[in-house]
């Protein structure tokens, strides 16, 4: 299963795109202006929790 972003906690700072080893993650900007972490690819996620680990909001999980 892919991770989920709450993008309630997402601040849209790209530690999780960036620490993706399989490019999972783009940062995005959505209708307000702000940034935020769209899961692009969830067929390409292996499940690391890489990206869990590198959120310094929180705002991710693999659950």
């Amino acid at each position: 299963m892919p991770p989920e972003v709450d993008l309630t906690k997402c601040e849209g700072i790209g530690a999780c795109a960036e620490s993706c080893p399989t490019d999972v993650i783009d940062i995005e900007e959505n209708e307000s202006g702000d940034l935020k972490s769209v899961i692009a690819r969830p067929d390409d996620c292996v499940e690391c929790g890489i990206c869990v680990d590198a959120c310094p909001t929180e705002a991710i999980s693999l659950e």
